[in-house]
């Protein structure tokens, strides 16, 4: 996947990324400059996100098609585009609703209806467009899963980053780490199992269904893979056993479980699945053996001009 000044999908993809990231920063940078310790405390821990993800596309290698830069690509996509566009458009959401039903309701409700839909929908967009960048490198639903399972990670780091710094300032005790490790305890170990990177593999599976059979069929299965994960988002932000119905940290444990582990398994079934249904890579195999792996040929793009 090398850089192609013709290719409209790559310059969209540079364009949204480039001017993300900068809003991003502008968001950032002033509380990061003001906690030091804090902000390379969560940056570290939060990043740790993509490590069993690395693992998982290195011990799928021989079943994977997309160049490496591909799930880089997903991943500062999730990084930036997904979480500046995510941040306004559920703002927006919420004050509709607090508009229309109060804000009692619009507080309670919002992330329930309104977070899910905008998330998912714009890490999906993005799995799609780095699809339609690596056009004819998509082998299977394998490829997808590890793809939507970076840009979910990105989306992950920088809301969990996010999410800590808050924390320490509001905690006023200065540039500690403690409220950062504690933001860490709960959104990382005890959610970060079934969060956005578990979300965004099971649409990124129906994205690459689409992308290789290429028929109407598969086109309705990415649309319901798609609102299978909203729905499963939505059921994660839900009010539903969050107070572990009253049985302590142990029925609130529970509760986490029973929420997060619908995602988790469909995820670990995808990729059963694609392993029976899918098998290796042709001529990849061989290649990785003798240290010479090769990409298969690329396959022209309809969307793209020729010769791109």
């Amino acid at each position: 996947m090398r850089p192609d000044p013709t290719s409209p999908a790559q310059w969209t993809a540079a364009l949204l990324i480039g001017a993300a990231a900068i809003l991003l920063l502008y968001n950032t940078l002033p509380v990061a400059l003001a906690y030091p310790r804090a902000g390379t405390t969560a940056l570290v821990l939060f990043s740790l996100f993509a490590v069993p993800f690395w693992w998982l596309r290195r011990r799928f290698a021989d079943r994977l098609a997309l160049p490496a830069a591909a799930p880089v690509l997903g991943l500062l996509w999730g990084a930036t585009v997904a979480v500046m566009t995510s941040l306004f458009g559920s703002r927006a959401l919420h004050g509709l609703m607090a508009t229309a039903w109060g804000p009692t309701w619009a507080e309670r409700w919002s992330p329930v209806l309104a977070a899910p839909v905008v998330e998912e929908v714009v890490k999906t967009a993005g799995v799609v467009l780095v699809v339609a960048i690596a056009w004819g490198r998509v082998h299977g639903v394998l490829d997808g899963i590890v793809l939507g399972a970076f840009c979910g990670v990105g989306f992950q780091i920088v809301e969990g980053y996010a999410f800590a710094m808050s924390s320490t300032v509001l905690n006023r005790a200065g540039d500690v780490v403690e409220p950062v490790i504690a933001v860490f305890i709960v959104r990382g170990v005890l959610a970060g199992l079934w969060s956005h990177a578990v979300f965004t593999a099971i649409a990124g599976a129906g994205v690459a269904y689409a992308a290789t059979r290429r028929t109407a069929r598969s086109v309705w299965v990415s649309a319901g893979a798609l609102a299978a994960v909203i729905a499963l988002h939505a059921l994660w932000n839900s009010p539903l056993l969050r107070d572990g119905l009253g049985l302590g940290a142990l029925g609130v444990l529970a509760g986490v479980m029973l929420k997060g582990l619908p995602a988790v398994l469909i995820v670990w079934w995808l990729v059963r699945w694609a392993q029976r249904e899918e098998g290796y890579v042709p001529g990849k195999t061989l290649a990785m053996v003798s240290g010479e792996a090769e990409g298969p040929a690329r396959t022209p793009n309809p969307a793209e001009p020729e010769g791109a």
